[in-house]
């Protein structure tokens, strides 16, 4: 090769290399800083998003759940009447009914936390709530390997049992302490019963899925449905039965329509 011919290759090769850089640098492409890559980098409501708007459900303890969710937890109560009230949980709002009947309802409801926080989060629920233990292990947290998730449980006055979930398959590490604003949104809604049925219809009215292939989760990792038989022992203390009572869920992005659960007093309702 001439000298000539290989001052050309080099100048070809410095432009080549300078566009590519270039290339690499803009949004959304290669490794720049202007491509998120965590929660703290991405616009607000990809972090808060939830497939559960809103949930409804019934309380045989209004006055100290109002309490305890305001008062206790420090979440915005958002309308409040004498038979209900309701508070706002990220992108959840939460509302409790006075049954009216002389049942005891309950239920399991789990909220999204940012994936790194789940030790910051038992810090911060200890002064306010005694965390409950594992039957089987004893710890105050549970891992769930299939699902790459760390959760830890608690009860509230009318004995529901609410869950924190870490799930490491989101990328929504924040940084700083444990506070109110790291309650993403409702990402786990219990409905007893036949699993079979419930989970054809809810498949078939919202076009989603069984998660990981089980007959007891329909939906993903932003909205599940937890489809339990009557009488299975929920976790982790596994001594409260399943058992059926009314429960409204209203599901984000899905038109007006509105489910019926044949045999469950359960609705499901989109809301565009």
């Amino acid at each position: 090769m001439s000298q000539a011919q290989d001052h050309r290759t080099r100048r070809y090769f410095l432009r080549r290399s300078a566009a590519l850089f270039a290339l690499m640098h803009l949004p959304g492409l290669g490794c720049g800083k202007t491509q998120p890559t965590t929660s703290r980098d991405r616009p607000p409501e990809a972090a808060s998003r939830g497939r559960f708007a809103h949930l409804k459900l019934h309380t045989h303890r209004l006055d100290e759940q109002r309490a305890f969710y305001s008062k206790t937890l420090g979440l915005p109560v958002v309308a409040e009447s004498k038979q209900s009230f309701t508070i706002e949980a990220g992108g959840t709002t939460l509302e409790f009914e006075q049954a009216s009947d002389q049942a005891a309802p309950f239920y399991h409801f789990a909220f999204n936390i940012p994936e790194n926080k789940l030790a910051k989060a038992k810090q911060w629920l200890i002064p306010r709530c005694p965390l409950l233990r594992d039957s089987w292990t004893g710890a105050d947290e549970l891992f769930f390997e299939a699902w790459n998730a760390h959760a830890t449980y608690f009860h509230d006055p009318a004995g529901n049992i609410v869950e924190f979930i870490a799930r490491h398959t989101l990328q929504n590490a924040r940084g700083g302490a444990f506070g109110v604003e790291d309650i993403l949104y409702a990402s786990e809604i219990g409905l007893v019963g036949d699993q079979e049925q419930l989970g054809e219809q809810i498949m078939g009215a919202l076009g989603v899925r069984r998660y990981h292939h089980s007959p007891m989760f329909v939906g993903d990792e932003h909205g599940l449905f937890v489809l339990a038989p009557v009488g299975r022992p929920w976790i982790p203390e596994r001594v409260k039965a399943a058992a059926v009572f009314p429960a409204e869920v209203t599901v984000a992005g899905h038109g007006r329509q509105s489910l019926e659960c044949d045999g469950h007093p359960y609705r499901i309702r989109g809301n565009a």
